[in-house]
């Protein structure tokens, strides 16, 4: 029996780090499933674990049908899922298309929760599920809107899951990042916005240093995984705080009102 994990955003940004940090496991292969890249290749040959790649679109519904059957036809067991795929885009409601914002919603929560279905009945007693969230789960986010929405769905279908699966030994750890120095913000900043909507970043992470924590925290199967003094901190006290407050904390420090006199 063939022993893998299946890493969704496999081709760049977190996704491809955390197919090198699991590449220290010895497993018996590494599925990647992202868009194909110029780095897919290169990923093969630096891997020590053999890498199978799937150039599958997670927005569309065929895809999960190809990887369905990939599954069936081998005799593998799934150590470890990470669904590492997913966007984001900054602006205001009107400076977004409705397929991009439909599109985060499409692959940041239907896509995850669809793979990690389908991986389900291939896992076994002691294997492990790593959510990738964001800090923007736990807060609402004007001119981060649908992004923050979805990131919230994550971290509460991960909580929720991980109780499910107790009784299986399977853990879901969800992690949710602060800003991390990602191709991220390549996709996020494009938009109809004539301006740059996001201006101030507290902190920007290494992603090396986060997908290590989140590898450190799925090891212990802790349920909700922070990197960072700020994004604990923060986290505490939006707990704390009134959701009205720290919206217009988050708007002040932005500058919105000043960007957005028409509104």
């Amino acid at each position: 029996m063939k022993r893998i994990a299946l890493i969704t955003g496999a081709s760049s940004g977190m996704g491809k780090r955390f197919c090198f940090e699991i590449d220290k496991l010895g497993l018996d292969e590494i599925w990647g499933v992202a868009l194909k890249t110029d780095e897919v290749e290169k990923m093969a040959t630096d891997l020590k674990t053999p890498f199978k790649f799937f150039d599958l679109d997670l927005t569309k519904e065929e895809s999960f049908s190809s990887l369905e059957e990939e599954l069936k036809k081998e005799n593998i067991v799934i150590d470890w899922l990470v669904n590492a795929s997913g966007y984001g885009k900054f602006g205001r409601y009107d400076e977004i298309n409705i397929p991009a914002q439909l599109g985060m919603i499409d692959l940041n929560c239907k896509a995850l929760t669809h793979l990690t279905l389908i991986a389900l009945p291939f896992m076994q007693t002691g294997g492990r599920i790593v959510e990738i969230a964001s800090i923007a789960a736990f807060q609402p986010i004007p001119y981060l809107a649908v992004y923050g929405a979805s990131k919230a769905y994550v971290l509460s279908y991960s909580r929720a899951l991980n109780h499910e699966l107790k009784s299986r030994k399977i853990s879901v750890s969800c992690l949710c990042p602060y800003w991390t120095k990602t191709p991220f913000f390549d996709r996020a900043t494009k938009t109809n916005s004539k301006q740059q909507v996001v201006t101030k970043y507290v902190a920007m992470y290494d992603p090396d240093k986060v997908v290590k924590a989140g590898m450190k925290g799925a090891k212990k199967r802790k349920e909700v995984i922070l990197y960072g003094f700020i994004s604990k901190i923060q986290t505490f006290f939006v707990k704390l705080m009134p959701h009205r407050f720290v919206m217009w904390v988050w708007e002040r420090q932005q500058k919105f009102k000043k960007k957005y006199k028409d509104r």
